[in-house]
């Protein structure tokens, strides 16, 4: 699937894809971005739809992609959307282990963005250099269906357990201050997309959200 297909809401089969990351997650501490990560999401669409509302324009998540196509040399991991606001979320998948976020602590107590996070970073960037410098209109119509789409970065890395509060606050405060040119980026741990689309779909449903099962921490 590496252009947008249609998708309409199921909010049965969501919650259902959600339990099933649940207990994924609370089996597995560990994901390698190939051997578990990758097929945990590609196979639920509604999981990946969900994502889109990462990016505050979308209003109504009616497009995923696997794999989307970003001019032929670059792909994102999974992309959604909405078509009629005219705007998409794309998802780069990173491992999550003890350090993918950060690195041990160096002999000043200091722990550094790791390697890991990087990488994941630098493909974002990647991404809006390949659209800012090749993304002639027709190309984009192509990609996206129309022109100048509301474009929202994503990635997805770590476990909140891995990380202290001070750890947790300092990706917070990168997620919500740092832009790739005019390109908006959020980092969730895979815990917080549980958390989070939970608590949107307790919401959607008007489920009381004090009762509403969220992420383990």
């Amino acid at each position: 699937m590496r252009a947008f297909e249609e998708i309409a809401p199921d909010a049965g089969q969501l919650r259902l894809e959600l339990d099933e990351l649940d207990a994924f997650l609370s089996k597995k501490k560990n994901l390698e971005e190939r051997k578990h990560v990758a097929p945990l999401f590609k196979k639920r669409r509604q999981l990946i739809a969900a994502l889109g509302l990462a990016n505050s324009e979308v209003q109504f998540v009616n497009r995923v992609a696997v794999e989307l196509d970003l001019f032929g040399d670059f792909s994102c991991d999974v992309a959604c959307g909405d078509s009629e606001a005219n705007a998409f979320t794309l998802i780069e998948f990173e491992a999550a282990k003890t350090f993918s976020i950060f690195t041990r602590r160096d002999t000043r107590g200091v722990r550094r963005w790791s390697p890991v996070y990087e990488r994941g970073f630098s493909q974002l960037v990647d991404w809006v250099w390949r659209l800012e410098s090749d993304g002639q209109s027709a190309a984009l119509r192509r990609i996206f269906g129309k022109n100048s789409p509301h474009l929202h970065l994503l990635l997805v890395i770590g476990r909140r357990s891995d990380l202290t509060d001070d750890d947790y606050d300092r990706l917070r405060w990168r997620s919500r201050n740092v832009t790739i040119s005019n390109y908006k980026v959020t980092c969730w741990t895979f815990d917080d997309v549980l958390a989070t689309v939970r608590r949107r779909l307790a919401y959607i449903e008007g489920r009381n959200l004090a009762q509403a099962p969220c992420g383990r921490r």
